[in-house]
């Protein structure tokens, strides 16, 4: 144990790995994921009080982890308040009984508000909240124990709780579905559409009403790029990408599907997945690349990570979306080289924005906020980023500087800086944890349970009953609102729809940013 008191970066690094191992051990339907460590650190100082981390870990990793959160989730945080208004009104009421479930059992209880603004933390899942709440308390001194106590022993249980809300929701599912879970996500195809008539539509017009993307035209045996002043004609063959219900509207209205799939002739028109990577096209719309006058191409996809999207003229690019370009066989390489197509330069951590992105939030940390009644709202190092990650992550760029970063770095980054979070709250608990769980262990056992159970009971009872939301989306909205990653992945494997992935996206940022400043305030005034 010396050696884990003398070395800092050997007791960071050991709780990373181990506790890693750990978040990835099942135990039935559970595991822990990223809380591995916190629960390994939390055992090593519990063995010895002065195994611990320098302050400086704390709040590095504690503020670059709200930042990535903030600049993820800025694009779908500004369009969950503008159009998905019901289940964000469902994660509001589901939080607020969570926030007041903790403050009414907890003050019977007797516990103090640092243990219950924890738990109300460690329920929600909300590790950005937690390092608020602890920042409040320590007003410029020492970090105290009790809010990572109470988080310590909620998140655990709220884990185990959600996760038998989604068995629930999918067993209900199961037994009386609605016309939503009878619907399938059509996927995305290719398929060749013969125009039957005069559709009095251009190229731009037929994607336009149709939400499609045309990518080439062959009118009497000639194969070109379908161009958007293009006017269609009877006997045209169109190569379209949409949605296969998308694809069958197209032929109801149109014409009929043709057995010919000329877009596999790549002899003259060809088509490519590129990389973009050029970080002076990131943040922009699609049309803006001009793509079409420039190198007489059309992008008909974009893959975002694990998601295929119809590449919309409007559709915001972000740096490692792979494009998939056709074009003429020669101007391919062209296309490449605009868009950069390396996996190097994509990974890239992008340094300007944040640097500076940290740096706006930092001095945003410094902002106190006069409450009604005479209290203060400290934003510090925890909430001051990752508002700024928010509103820069929803700008996308700045003239040259682009604020967001690749998908895969940012996720990176995420994950391991709540790692390191994660440790630095254990190694100051461990000790306090023990005493805690020895004189009060039930009491926090109870608190914990009743807080999960008020925000999973809400979100069952509004998704499924009020909201009439078919299982994939009541599952992502439930997940979404809750932010644990456990729940997600149990939920993504037992109905791989991809709008319970929806639902969670849309929920998550909003509900994060929501807990974080109700703790805040439950400490300010209590």
């Amino acid at each position: 144990m010396q050696w884990f008191v003398d070395s800092p970066l050997l007791t960071l690094f050991f709780c990373v790995g181990v506790g890693a191992l750990i978040g990835r051990i099942p135990f039935g339907p559970v595991s822990f994921g990223p809380a591995g460590a916190l629960f390994v650190a939390l055992a090593l100082s519990a063995i010895d009080e002065d195994v611990a981390l320098p302050q400086i870990v704390t709040n590095l990793s504690l503020c670059v982890f709200c930042y990535m959160v903030g600049i993820a989730a800025g694009p779908s945080f500004v369009r969950a308040l503008r159009t998905g208004w019901k289940p964000v009104l469902v994660s509001v009421v589901a939080i607020l009984a969570m926030a007041g479930t903790a403050l009414g059992l907890g003050k019977a209880l007797g516990f103090d508000i640092g243990t219950i603004a924890g738990a109300f933390s460690g329920a929600g899942t909300a590790t950005a909240a937690l390092g608020a709440v602890q920042q409040q308390l320590a007003d410029g001194g020492d970090i105290p124990p009790q809010p990572a106590i109470g988080y310590a022993v909620a998140y655990p249980i709220t884990v185990l709780l959600t996760i038998l809300a989604c068995a629930y929701l999918i067993g209900v599912g199961r037994r009386r579905p609605t016309a939503e879970d009878q619907e399938k996500v059509a996927p995305i195809v290719i398929r060749t559409l013969e125009i039957v008539g005069e559709p009095d539509l251009t190229v731009h017009g037929l994607g336009e009403r149709y939400d499609a993307v045309v990518s080439r035209l062959t009118r009497g045996g000639r194969t070109v790029i379908a161009h958007d002043s293009e006017q269609l004609s009877a006997g045209d063959l169109l190569t379209v990408t949409a949605r296969e219900d998308v694809v069958d509207g197209l032929v109801a209205d149109l014409g009929r599907e043709s057995g010919d799939e000329f877009w596999r002739d790549r002899s003259d028109i060809d088509f490519r997945r590129i990389i973009m990577s050029n970080r002076t096209h990131a943040g922009r719309q699609l049309h803006e690349l001009r793509l079409e006058e420039r190198f007489d191409a059309v992008v008909s996809r974009v893959r975002r990570g694990d998601v295929d999207l119809i590449a919309t003229p409007d559709l915001v690019l972000q740096t490692g979306d792979r494009l998939r370009v056709t074009a003429p066989r020669d101007r391919l390489r062209d296309v490449a080289d605009d868009l950069g197509d390396s996996e190097r330069t994509a990974g890239d951590i992008n340094p300007i924005g944040l640097g500076l992105g940290l740096t706006i939030g930092l001095m945003l940390a410094f902002v106190e906020i006069p409450m009604p009644g005479g209290g203060t709202l400290v934003l510090g190092t925890a909430t001051a980023p990752l508002i700024a990650g928010v509103v820069l992550g929803a700008l996308g760029r700045t003239g040259p500087i682009v604020w967001t970063l690749p998908g895969n770095v940012s996720n990176t980054l995420n994950q391991f800086t709540l790692m390191v979070f994660l440790v630095a709250v254990g190694t100051g608990a461990g000790s306090g944890l023990v005493d805690a769980l020895a004189d009060d262990g039930l009491q926090l056992v109870l608190l914990g349970v009743a807080i999960s159970a008020a925000h999973a009971l809400i979100c069952v009872f509004a998704l499924r009953s009020l909201l009439q939301y078919g299982t994939a989306r009541a599952l992502g909205g439930l997940t979404g609102s809750q932010l644990n990653p456990a729940p997600y992945a149990y939920a993504m494997g037992k109905v791989p729809d991809q709008r319970v992935a929806l639902g969670y996206a849309v929920l998550f940022p909003v509900s994060m940013i929501i807990k974080v400043f109700i703790a805040q305030l439950m400490v300010v005034y209590l």
